[in-house]
This record gives C-alpha cells, sequence and structure tokens, in this order.
C-alpha cells in the first residue's frame, strides 16, 4: 500500500495536511466535529495557507480503524466542503425567497 500524499502517520497517530485553497476553514471544521465520536482531533495552522489536523485514536478510540476512519474523514470532508459552496453560491436566491415568504405574514401580534 503506498502512502496516500498529505496523510502521515507517527507513533501518536495520523496527520492530515489541508490547503485552504482547496478546502474552507468551515468544512474542516465541521468534518471534524462530525468524527469527534470515533476519534480526538486538533486542528492547527500550518505554513503558508496549509492546515494541520491531528487524528489521535488513544484510549476510548483505540477500537476503531484509523486508517478508515482518515478515509472517511476525507470523504466527508469533501462533500461538507461542496455543501458549503452551494450554501455561499445559493445565499441570495435563499435570502430572496426567506423575504417573500415573510412578507406575507404577519410577525407582530396585533
Amino acid at each position: 500500500m503506498q502512502p496516500t500524499p498529505g496523510i502521515s502517520k507517527d507513533d501518536k497517530g495520523f496527520t492530515l495536511m489541508l490547503d485552504t485553497s482547496i478546502y474552507c476553514l468551515e468544512a474542516i471544521k465541521k468534518t471534524a466535529y462530525k468524527f469527534a465520536n470515533q476519534t480526538s482531533i486538533v486542528i492547527a495552522p500550518g505554513a503558508d495557507s496549509s492546515i494541520s489536523v491531528f487524528f489521535n485514536f488513544a484510549g476510548s478510540y483505540e477500537k476503531n480503524d484509523p486508517e478508515q476512519v482518515v478515509a472517511d474523514f476525507c470523504n466527508e470532508l469533501l462533500d461538507q466542503d461542496l455543501r458549503e459552496i452551494v450554501r455561499k453560491d445559493t445565499s441570495a436566491l435563499r435570502n430572496l425567497i426567506i423575504a417573500h415568504a415573510f412578507s406575507r405574514t404577519s410577525l407582530a401580534a396585533d
């Protein structure tokens, strides 16, 4: 099995190096939160536009398969990042729809 670019392993766990010009910080944080039940995650700034994501599988997380969790994290990160792109791209339309919906209602009681 060849090593995956951007992923390294040492005796303390796994490290995933991410470029913030590819993945937004919001998506990285949302993904890390989603995996909080499978591993302990620390996000740290790196050089230039990089972010390091540290995975720790000690304690109650030892039973999990680290390679699978990191692979699943990468897949979920892509999903979360695309969700952020769609959210930003559709925000004007979403706000227009909400404004129109509330313009037809009375929010204050008489």
